[in-house]
């Protein structure tokens, strides 16, 4: 982590955790909105090219040039290659991302912590035999908790297949209406 010296970093108790201070101006004016009145880093970590910073809401990588910050209800799963100290995701859709931490730090616990938080629920529904759909209600963990729900087929099923779509819609609904969740 970056020295607490005055001119180099803050201190790793501020809301900053350490994290140079140039580079933790840049992250909080890339946060825009209400989210810049609460820029509190949990972990943060090196990477390749720059920082991978975990806060409370959100998960940020980038520098001081550009930042890229993803809720963490937004990532349907992650994980962590100690081999490679590669940290990658996949967002609900399947767009797919990742960074190498060079100091990976506490990074890699906080990233499984954060995104199993936001599960409200999760549920196997089988649609023909062992295939089915898995359906969340994730929580954004931002101040106002909205929850997205989410649908991702098993192997063997995509959204063509006949009934599939109008099966998982059927599914989805009851379980919003069973749960309450919004």
């Amino acid at each position: 982590m970056e020295s607490s010296a005055p001119d180099k970093g803050s201190a790793w108790w501020s809301r900053s955790r350490g994290l140079a201070k140039p580079v933790y101006a840049s992250w909080v004016a890339s946060l825009g909105g209400p989210a810049r009145n609460s820029a509190r880093i949990l972990v943060w970590a090196r990477t390749a090219d720059g920082y991978c910073i975990g806060s409370p809401a959100r998960f940020s990588y980038g520098d001081e040039m550009g930042w890229t910050h993803l809720g963490w209800h937004e990532i349907e799963h992650g994980t962590w290659n100690s081999e490679t100290a590669v940290l990658s995701w996949t967002r609900h859709g399947g767009a797919r991302g990742s960074v190498q931490l060079t100091q990976p730090g506490r990074m890699p616990e906080l990233f499984r912590e954060r995104i199993a938080a936001t599960i409200a629920l999760e549920r196997f529904v089988p649609l023909a035999g062992e295939r089915g759909v898995t359906i969340t209600a994730r929580r954004n963990l931002d101040d106002a908790g909205a929850i997205s729900w989410h649908s991702t087929l098993t192997r063997g099923l995509t959204w063509q297949t006949a009934g599939v779509r109008e099966a998982v819609d059927e599914a989805m609904a009851r379980l919003r209406g069973e749960y309450d969740l919004g």
